[in-house]
């Protein structure tokens, strides 16, 4: 378990094999705004070996993150803080502490985003961790910015 404290509430991460449904429907429901052909693909991504990082505030699940485990990687797939949570710091606390639970493991880190998706693009810059590859397609009618 990893714990910090700031702004006078202590928050923790639980780590479990399955995850919240209901949080990660929130999660699907913000990201649904920037393309659901790609997020119904991205739904369909599932793995035998996952990790959740749930984020508490007290009693309070108001976060979490997916790590999917493939070959020599740590694949994070998903990180999400709810809106009256968020510009705290506390993205960057789950990261971090995703970073120290892979660094006892000897296990590297990915991610995914979106490439039109500024704000995971910008919070993952702001934390060290740059596009090594990426993913091309056709160009679409819809444009895949957060609103």
């Amino acid at each position: 378990m990893y714990n910090h404290s700031d702004f006078g509430k202590s928050f923790k991460i639980v780590i479990t094999e399955e995850p919240n449904q209901e949080i990660k429907n929130e999660f699907l429901k913000d990201l649904s705004s920037i393309d659901s052909q790609l997020i119904e693909y991205y739904k369909s991504i599932n793995s035998s070996d996952e990790k959740y990082f749930n984020l508490y505030s007290e009693n309070e699940l108001i976060g979490y993150s997916r790590l999917i485990f493939q070959f020599q990687y740590a694949v994070l797939s998903e990180i999400f803080v709810l809106n009256d949570f968020r510009e705290l710091g506390l993205g960057t606390f789950m990261l971090n502490s995703i970073r120290t639970y892979l660094d006892e493991l000897d296990i590297k880190l990915r991610t995914i985003t979106l490439p039109s998706d500024r704000t995971a693009k910008n919070f993952y810059e702001a934390n060290g961790i740059t596009a090594r590859i990426l993913l091309m397609e056709e160009k679409r009618d819809k444009t895949r910015y957060r609103p």
